[in-house]
């Protein structure tokens, strides 16, 4: 990848985030008769993503590139959250093996220890 490419690839990803900058950078390219061989070897996209932006550009749909909606499952301790945190404030677990196992008397879910500090520490950051 050329100099000017890169500087440009990485100021979008600095001021829009980095999947719009690809997204961006994908479509000019298809839009100027750039090949989705040569894009997929250059950038690494997959050829299914490239199909849809190519189906976009061809029915002028180019809103639907971006209103992509992924998916984002909940995870189970997520959805016991304020049972958990009220079970945690009656009895103040001392580590993380003791919150696992507050956890598990409460919901019925075994999770590990780095999952059950991560649970706790994005339950904090809310």
């Amino acid at each position: 990848m050329s100099y000017a490419a890169k500087f440009v690839l990485s100021y979008l990803e600095t001021k829009i985030g980095k999947r719009a900058a690809k997204q961006i950078i994908y479509i000019i390219l298809m839009a100027f008769g750039v090949h989705r061989k040569t894009i997929k070897t250059i950038y690494g996209a997959s050829g299914t993503t490239l199909c849809k932006y190519d189906d976009a550009i061809k029915n002028e749909r180019l809103e639907s590139v971006f209103e992509q909606e992924y998916n984002h499952p909940e995870s189970e301790l997520e959805r016991h959250k304020d049972e958990i945190f009220e079970a945690l404030e009656k009895r103040p677990p001392a580590s993380r093996r003791e919150a696992a196992v507050i956890i598990e008397e409460v919901t019925g879910i075994k999770r590990s220890l780095p999952r059950i500090g991560k649970f706790l520490k994005k339950g904090h950051e809310k």
